[in-house]
């Protein structure tokens, strides 16, 4: 706050920055002969010359574009299969049902903890071996 009074109170309402009288009447020809002096310019005089006109292939950006739809085409179909497939198990299809592909040494290890530390009773042990889901 006391910059903001400090300015206004030395604040006269002119414009400090001026250009000397002239300055802007002959600056592009000084603009020129300066570019020219320091090879930034040919002292060729200026012609207008009509710009060269090329013409796309429309073939060429036909495939760019198609070649882009094939890309996020399948990016979005890899993406899917690994977002329904991420947590399923390994399964087999065999006829029109599905079987868990599990070995027959995890079978028997997984039965062999439910007969030590689980509540497991005979009828249980039959319907889990006769695979009866």
């Amino acid at each position: 706050m006391i910059d903001e009074n400090f300015i206004r109170q030395h604040d006269t309402g002119e414009n400090p920055f001026r250009t000397p009288d002239g300055y802007f009447d002959d600056f592009t020809a000084r603009l020129h002969s300066r570019m020219v002096s320091e090879g930034l310019l040919t002292d060729a005089p200026t012609t207008e010359t009509k710009a060269k006109v090329v013409k796309m292939n429309p073939f060429k950006c036909m495939v760019r574009y198609a070649a882009a739809a094939v890309v996020a085409g399948i990016c979005v179909g890899v993406g899917t299969y690994l977002y329904t497939h991420r947590n399923m198990p390994d399964q087999m299809v065999t006829g029109d049902s599905y079987e868990l592909a599990i070995s027959d040494e995890t079978l028997d290890d997984a039965l062999d903890y439910e007969m030590e530390y689980g509540m497991v009773d005979n009828n249980q042990i039959a319907y889990y071996l006769t695979e009866a889901y």
